[in-house]
């Protein structure tokens, strides 16, 4: 079990998701990320966290399994109907804290999602997300990234017609434009009650942590990994 350093009053869960299937790249959640499985990035980050009491990944595949044990993190085994393409994440939150809650006794106060697929979010995001909830006192915070805006946003038709969400003669400059955000999966700080409440990630009242675009890559292609690995290089993240 991973030390208890939670510095503040609520029992924070951090819970890092990694199946083992992966279709886009095979064994996505081990695949070497500048020299390290890419889970382990996720990992390291949680250690680094000072607010995180405790840190389980859930998981169907050994390799997976034994790469987590090896950094020191506790495994809890996914059922594999929690571990097709089609299965969300809220059920494998849920399985989590059913096991520890009938295997120990333990009941967290807010679980936070860390996704292995956002290698570049540090433990400063993580330790940020817990202190906005515990400030706050909502019940979510999510993270998300500044959404860029194209003035030529639209549908492609058949035989490659341009159907635009605008009107071509009423262009608005950018400064004129509301700034937009879309979640990146990098965090998601949630109540227990809430998401025991709700079956979901979100609900209540939910705040935002905004990350700049460059750490908030995720990794779902190749061309993924080697603009993460290039960030690395240039930042010089470890």
């Amino acid at each position: 079990m991973s030390e208890n350093k939670n510095t503040t009053e609520l029992i924070v869960l951090g819970i890092i998701p990694a199946r083992g299937g992966s279709k886009s790249i095979p064994k996505k959640n081990v695949y070497p990320l500048a020299g390290k499985p890419l889970i382990l990035w996720t990992i390291e980050a949680a250690q680094r966290s000072e607010l995180l009491g405790r840190i389980v990944v859930s998981t169907d595949d050994e390799e997976i399994a034994e790469v987590s044990r090896g950094a020191g993190v506790e495994v809890i085994n996914r059922p594999a109907e929690l571990a097709t393409d089609t299965a969300h994440t809220e059920p494998v939150l849920l399985h989590v804290l059913e096991y520890l809650r009938e295997t120990e006794g333990y009941v967290p106060d807010v679980v936070a999602l860390l996704q292995c697929t956002c290698p570049l979010r540090g433990a400063d995001v993580i330790d940020a997300g817990i202190r906005k909830l515990i400030a706050t006192g909502c019940d979510v915070v999510m993270t998300v990234a500044p959404l860029q805006h194209w003035f030529l946003a639209g549908q492609i038709g058949e035989g490659d017609r341009f159907q635009p969400e605008y009107d071509y003669q009423r262009r608005k400059f950018t400064q004129e434009l509301p700034e937009k955000y879309s979640e990146n999966g990098a965090l998601f700080v949630t109540r227990t009650q809430i998401l025991l409440e709700h079956q979901c990630r979100l609900g209540g009242d939910v705040r935002v942590l905004v990350m700049d675009p460059v750490h908030s890559i995720d990794i779902d292609t190749y061309e993924d990994l080697r603009l993460a690995e290039q960030v690395i290089e240039a930042f010089g993240i470890s």
